[in-house]
């Protein structure tokens, strides 16, 4: 389509969830000095994204910029100690150039000629019935992974399971594959402690048997009493 005003790439896009026959898609643009914010202001370099989205936002760290600084159509989200903000909402609007097309562009410096990406942009024009239907393939696969019981885990699993089991005392059987890992991690953790006491206590031993050994020198009870005294 030509889109010469597209010189350049928005930071971030995102689309509101449960919104996406909406087409809500908002443009973020990453901000991390004054100085970068000012000049794209200034410069309105950001206009050019009201062309392709609803929703124009600047993201940047807390007290950076102010309210009254953003541009009136703009919105402004800050990142504080606990997250992301939104101290001013961006206006809403129909863009005239929303279209497969302009959102690549900006999202993908030469899309044109990058092969991969014009087959998903022709596979997203002419084929919106295909990719709903692969898309919904792959979402009941990855259900059916997440709800894979243990009696149908491979042999290399079931024996980790038999493992796991036998270390903590705890029958398995039936546990999804996302418990099993859980389980899996605790089994590690003991396992990491049980080495952490035994190393401990092969320092304890060597200190005694230097104690009653005649063949141990003084340097010696010394380094491994320090050893002991380190734990």
């Amino acid at each position: 389509e030509g889109d010469s005003w597209a010189s350049g790439r928005v930071d971030v896009v995102a689309v509101k969830p449960h919104c996406y026959a909406q087409r809500d898609l908002r443009a973020y643009e990453c901000k991390s000095t004054r100085r970068d914010f000012m000049h794209d202001v200034g410069a309105d370099k950001w206009r050019r994204y009201l062309l392709v989205f609803p929703r124009v936002y600047f993201a940047v760290p807390s007290g950076l910029v102010k309210k009254a600084e953003v541009p009136e159509e703009a919105g402004l989200i800050v990142r504080g100690e606990n997250g992301w903000t939104t101290v001013k909402a961006a206006r809403g609007h129909i863009p005239p150039n929303l279209s497969v097309n302009s959102i690549l562009a900006l999202l993908y410096r030469g899309y044109e000629q990058d092969r991969e990406v014009r087959n998903l942009r022709d596979r997203l024009i002419y084929n919106d019935r295909g990719v709903a239907q692969e898309a919904k393939a792959l979402g009941w696969e990855t259900r059916r992974k997440l709800k894979q019981k243990a009696h149908e885990l491979d042999p290399v699993l079931r024996t980790l399971m038999e493992a796991v089991e036998d270390l903590t005392g705890e029958t398995l059987t039936g546990l999804t594959a996302e418990d099993l890992a859980r389980k899996l991690k605790v089994a590690m953790g003991i396992i990491a402690e049980a080495e952490k006491h035994g190393e401990a206590l092969r320092s304890i031993s060597t200190y005694l048997n230097s104690l009653v050994s005649s063949y141990t020198t003084e340097e010696t009870r010394k380094r491994t009493r320090q050893e002991v005294e380190a734990l």
